[in-house]
């Protein structure tokens, strides 16, 4: 039991810290990430750069270590949003018996099935390339699915038994939704939250390795990889540690969310 105890708690602790480093690592940064020197690039490991040098001769662990902030940033930020609106669109959405609900959820099916580059390319058409582009073209799929899944699951909660007591007893139909069937969904939000995490990693990296979304002089982990992929072979490391970091918080994610979902299912 002690030792079961040791290891959930081991998978809980070591992701949140993996994803700590990464988001906050760049308070340790040895070297401003954007120091152009041509004549240090390309240098081996040193006391100076820890990682080396890339082909401008800037600090990779500096480089890596501020894209973490980026990156990660941009998916806190998105997350959070996310599950505070999406919740509360979705209990309300989902708590509501009248016609509207039914345009809404119409409208709500059509607009889900939307990829997230549709979104990013008609931001950017808006108000161009920004880190601010980037948050809202990658929150507002997952919103949709989030204030998707939150109505499903508070039309299935109000079918329970405990519900149904509630009404008998006379309570309120806000008080329904959110003191007794909210307290119910947040870990399903939690566990699509940190496996959408993942998601949105890869997709802003994707697009920030394709030029989409960031704009200039914005240091981030699929921009590293898209300036350095042409020296995969005489300088692997330039393109394999930014790869490493991506991997790394990903699965980092993932391991959050199946430990929720283990939480989740040992209380169903």
């Amino acid at each position: 039991m002690r030792k079961h105890s040791f290891v959930a708690k081991a998978g809980l602790i070591l992701p949140l810290l993996v994803l700590c480093v990464c988001a906050f690592g760049f308070l340790l940064a040895p070297n401003d990430p954007d120091l152009v020197d041509l004549t240090k690039k390309f240098l081996s490991p040193c006391s100076q750069f820890p990682l080396g040098t890339d082909n401008l001769g800037r600090c990779v662990l500096s480089r890596l270590l501020y894209g973490g902030r980026t990156t990660l940033g941009i998916v806190l930020v998105g997350s959070v949003t996310v599950s505070v609106l999406g919740t509360l669109i979705g209990l309300l959405m989902g708590g509501g018996k009248n016609g509207k609900n039914l345009i809404l959820e119409g409208v709500l099916n059509a607009v889900t099935a939307i990829p997230p580059i549709a979104y990013l390319i008609i931001f950017i058409a808006a108000w161009g390339n920004s880190v601010f582009t980037m948050v809202v073209a990658v929150s507002a799929s997952l919103l949709l699915r989030v204030i998707k899944l939150v109505q499903t699951r508070t039309g299935i909660e109000q079918g329970k038994a405990y519900v149904m007591c509630a009404v008998a007893s006379g309570a309120r139909p806000r008080r329904i939704l959110f003191v007794h069937i909210l307290p119910n969904l947040v870990w399903d939000v939690l566990h699509f939250i940190c496996l959408s995490c993942a998601d949105m990693t890869l997709s802003i990296v994707s697009f920030s390795f394709i030029g989409l979304g960031m704009g200039d002089n914005i240091v981030d982990w699929g921009s590293m990889v898209s300036e350095t992929h042409h020296y995969l072979l005489s300088y692997p490391g330039l393109t394999l540690y930014p790869v490493l970091m991506i991997v790394v918080c990903t699965m980092a994610f993932h391991t959050l969310g199946r430990w929720i979902e283990r939480r989740v299912s040992a209380h169903a």
